[in-house]
């Protein structure tokens, strides 16, 4: 938006505001009402909030241990693949293989022979502490074929693998290492087919690029893998597993006897949650319903086994039935590396225990705040009215201590600017003082902050600060100089592009009182148009004063000026990038690269960009280069004088001037500089400003922005 219609919206906002005590006082059953709603509004929102958090952080801890608990998968998974390759990189082992298979191409090999042989035993021999330190339960040797060479049951030599083993057998057949994920063991001895299994293989390539064999490393999944997964488990109620595509549980279960009871896995003591349990929605809570009635034939898989079976992840705190029927938040993903999903649950009576505590917490509070708060609302106004009475009241006497003030001649958002003079000096000063309806900590914290960096001061062409008070009646005021003139906004706006040598003749004033400003410590970092104004002082006319010291803050950051250390602040038409990117290590070079876009003004009559939405404006500061004088302007430009301008316009810092003496001395090394001569600027004051005068502490321009803190 533009600077006027951001000051007519300021405008009508600070008339409203001046007018509500009106308004209230005259109607003070409005108070109260006023009270209740901003209180269930409040309340509501803050129930909101309370309530969205609880759920964002119940997501963050879900999807923290779904991935600690995938991360772990994946690691163990990993370490498994590194022990089988390791050992087919065993050269004692090579060479027990290939001569396995050469044992097993002769014409009279036969299985016992070949278990039986040294070479099986030197196997056995080599593999016994691997397996044991590994912690796995049994090995095979697999020629390309799928016929088991050597094994520790010898009765499974020279057979082949069995079916279930096969489609992991031939990605390590194709070459690849590969970890199965649990599935029925139809080599077992005592109940084939009915314990789960699960093995890692690796091949054994030969010099020539071809599988030779492959090792198998077979394991029970109720060891490692199923430990795994309590990682993830939250809460009493939490449970993490891994399951396969049919939504078959592929993890052990600490609640088996419940699963039987439920009816959701056999009956036979030896049945477990592995390979036997399905994630599948009964439609009910089993727990507290006859399970035996409600269950349908075929259930459909619950909403996190439906999406991660098609490969999807995700996170649902608002709750579903998982295969108990219970209502649970939880969070799932697949891992299509193994060819299996993940997902890490905990019951949502558990998961919002808290924030049904604080639901009833809220409605006790909400009750008292409300009786309390009407009463101190109340009160307050009848305070605050007194206050504003006695405020309004000084005015009307037309006396701030020692001043007597004349004339109103300038009021903004948050104070009023009057001509007055000292009663006893009858010196004529300007008086600034904040609003008696604007009263309040942080406008008081920020006059008295621009009061104290500005009177440190002492540069001529630095506006001077006579004096600061407060009245018996809480008014807080500053006596600053009385200026006539007129400000570089308006200067331009009315009059347009400037000639080169009074350019220079105002940037080099405006570079004196920031020059002392930086050795002291300062920067201003709200130069602009608005806050620089031409004057006249003792015969001398074009005498520059720059103002508004209220975002000055020291280079040290002291406590007096943290409130905006971390707020991107300025002016947009006339920010330097590291402002908006980095404002807590802005320094004087900031103020350099804002002369530059003021200078830019003068010059040409334009801002450095064309745009007057925030954001855009923001960016092209940081990202783009402006277009030069020259060509904005449509006409030639001295060289010298644009080349000044644009060096301190660089977007890195570095490559502007170091300092504002060192530009003072660039801007007098130009050509037309010194061709604005005093009879210039007396004849262009005498045919120009005759009789206009102008304050320089109210605003004419467009307001100075105070974007956002950063943490």
């Amino acid at each position: 938006m533009t600077a006027p219609e951001t000051g007519g919206k300021a405008g009508t906002l600070a008339r409203l505001a001046t007018r509500a005590p009106s308004l209230l006082s005259r109607h003070f059953w409005l108070w109260p009402l006023l009270g209740s709603i901003a209180l269930v509004s409040v309340g509501a929102w803050v129930r909101n909030r309370v309530e969205g958090a609880t759920r964002e952080e119940l997501a963050a801890r879900l999807t923290t241990a779904l991935n600690a608990g995938v991360a772990t998968l994946r690691l163990w998974c990993s370490e498994r693949e590194s022990d089988v390759r390791s050992y087919t990189a065993d050269v004692r082992i090579q060479g027990v293989i290939l001569e396995l298979i050469e044992l097993s191409r002769a014409s009279n090999a036969i299985s016992a022979s070949l278990a039986e042989s040294a070479t099986a035993q030197a196997m056995r021999s080599y593999l016994r502490p691997l397996l044991e330190t590994g912690h796995y339960e049994d090995y095979f040797v697999l020629d390309p074929q799928g016929r088991i060479l050597a094994a520790r049951n010898p009765n499974l030599v020279m057979l082949p693998i069995p079916r279930g083993y096969e489609p992991y057998v031939r990605r390590a057949l194709a070459g690849h290492s590969t970890l199965s994920r649990p599935f029925p063991d139809d080599l077992a001895v005592d109940a084939p087919g009915e314990k789960p299994v699960m093995f890692v293989a690796a091949p054994l390539v030969t010099s020539e690029g071809k599988v030779a064999a492959v090792l198998l490393l077979r394991m029970r999944p109720e060891g490692e893998f199923s430990r795994i997964f309590t990682v993830a488990r939250l809460g009493e109620t939490g449970e993490s597993y891994a399951f396969d595509r049919r939504g078959l549980v592929l993890t052990a279960s600490l609640s088996d006897a419940e699963l039987r009871k439920l009816g959701l896995i056999p009956k036979s003591t030896e049945a477990t949650s592995m390979l036997n349990l399905r994630l599948t929605d009964p439609g009910v809570d089993l727990e507290r319903t006859d399970h035996r009635a409600q269950r349908s034939a075929e259930p459909p898989l619950t909403r996190m086994a439906a999406q991660a079976t098609k490969g999807w992840e995700g996170v649902d705190v608002q709750g579903y039935r998982n295969y108990r029927g219970r209502k649970v938040v939880g969070a799932w993903a697949w891992v299509p590396e193994y060819g299996m999903g993940v997902a890490t649950e905990i019951g949502a009576e558990e998961s919002f225990q808290t924030l049904y505590v604080l639901r009833r917490a809220f409605v006790v509070l909400f009750l008292l705040l409300l009786l309390s708060g009407t009463a101190l609302l109340g009160f307050t106004f009848l305070i605050e009215r007194l206050q504003a009475s006695m405020r309004m009241s000084a005015l009307a006497a037309r006396q701030l201590g020692p001043y007597v003030l004349m004339q109103e001649i300038g009021r903004g958002a948050n104070g009023m600017v009057y001509r007055a003079r000292h009663s006893l000096l009858r010196r004529p000063v300007a008086i600034k003082l904040l609003s008696p309806e604007m009263t309040n900590q942080n406008t008081i914290a920020r006059f008295e902050h621009e009061v104290q960096m500005t009177s440190h001061l002492t540069h001529p062409n630095t506006v001077a600060i006579y004096d600061y008070g407060r009245t018996p009646e809480g008014l807080f005021y500053y006596a600053m100089e009385y200026l006539s003139g007129i400000n570089l906004d308006q200067l331009v706006r009315r009059y347009g592009p400037q000639p080169e040598g009074r350019i220079i003749h105002v940037l080099r004033q405006v570079c004196g009182s920031l020059a002392e400003a930086h050795q002291s410590g300062l920067v201003h970092r709200d130069i602009k148009p608005a806050n620089i104004i031409l004057t006249r002082r003792g015969g001398v006319y074009d005498m520059v004063k720059v103002l508004d010291f209220g975002l000055v803050r020291t280079v040290h950051a002291p406590s007096a000026d943290k409130a905006t250390l971390n707020a991107v602040v300025g002016t947009p038409h006339f920010m330097s990038p590291e402002a908006i990117t980095d404002p807590a290590k802005v320094d004087s070079r900031t103020d350099l690269y804002s002369l530059g876009a003021v200078g830019y003004w003068l010059l040409t009559g334009k801002t450095l960009f064309d745009s007057d939405a925030i954001d855009e404006l923001l960016s092209l500061h940081v990202k783009i280069l402006p277009a030069g004088a020259s060509e904005r302007l449509g006409s030639t430009v001295s060289p010298d004088l644009e080349r000044t301008i644009m060096q301190c316009l660089a977007k890195i810092p570095e490559r502007r001037y170091p300092s504002a003496s060192t530009l003072d001395s660039a801007l007098a090394d130009c050509a037309a500089a010194g061709t604005w001569s005093p009879a210039d600027a007396e004849k262009w004051w005498n045919a120009n400003l005759t009789g206009i005068e102008i304050l320089p502490a109210v605003k004419m321009a467009e307001k100075t922005l105070v974007i956002a803190e950063r943490a």
